[in-house]
Parts: structure tokens; sequence; C-alpha cells
């Protein structure tokens, strides 16, 4: 899939990115910038952006840069740090691709605020996928606990 097209297909999703307000804004092989506005309805009982949405950013900056390799992911670790509280405005998140193999992208992200200030930094494990909701050949394993 051509980088234009990548990011159409993310920014016309009716689903989570929507809900989010996310619009990717640029994107080169191994590399995506996202975007959202910081409104009323995603800040926490504190008065600050809610930490889940630096999370989302940062997943889906990073998900969609490792996707620019030409497969599809999903993540299958994370760690972030929360560096500053966002206070408002347009938080912007980067996502790179910094080591890719057989069925595995190691990523890293970090969500900035509208003066440039690091929000949060983060690392992700992408699993590379066949297509929507299809996991590459011995990806699915089922559980033996019981219940």
């Amino acid at each position: 899939m051509e980088l234009d097209e990548l990011k159409a297909r993310v920014n016309a999703d009716e689903g989570y990115t929507r809900l989010n307000g996310m619009e990717v804004t640029e994107l080169s092989p191994g590399y995506c910038e996202v975007r959202a506005a910081v409104g009323r309805e995603k800040l926490n009982p504190h008065g600050i952006a809610h930490g889940g949405l630096l999370f989302t950013l940062c997943d889906t900056a990073a998900g969609v840069a490792a996707t620019t390799l030409g497969r599809n992911v999903v993540s299958r670790a994370a760690d972030i740090h929360f560096l500053h509280p966002a206070l408002g405005g347009t938080l912007t998140a980067h996502g790179r691709v910094a080591d890719a193999g057989g069925h595995m992208a190691c990523c890293t992200a970090e969500v900035l605020d509208d003066r440039g200030e690091i929000l949060a930094t983060a690392s992700f494990e992408m699993f590379f996928i066949q297509g929507p909701g299809q996991a590459d050949q011995g990806a699915r394993r089922t559980s033996s606990v019981p219940g």
C-alpha cells in the first residue's frame, strides 16, 4: 500500500481514530506523525489530558510507522513514561521504527505539546499480521487455563 493510501485509510477510520480526534499528518517509511486536539472531553478529573490519550497517540504513531513497511501490525507490548502533563492545545506524536524483522517491529514514540515540550515517551513491540483480524500463521494460541 502506498503511503498516501495508508494515510487516507487511517484518517477515514470511523472507529477509535475518529473517536479520539486523531489525524495522521505526516508519513514516510518507518515514520508517522499523528495529532489530536485536547478538548474538554479528553481531560481527566484533574483538568489535564488523560494519560490514555497520550498512550493512544503513541500507540497509533508507532503502529502506523510500522505499517509503512508494508504489513499490518498489532501492539504486542508497550512501555510509556509520562514526563509532563498535557494542559491543552494540540498534541503531536512521532512514531519511528527502530528495528523490524520476521514477525516483529520495535518502535518508539513521543508526544509533544504546542511548545515542543516532550510530554511522554514510549517503546512498543509490534506484531506483524496478515490483514485485519488475521494473525500470521502460528500467532494464535489457545489458553490452557480453564474457564
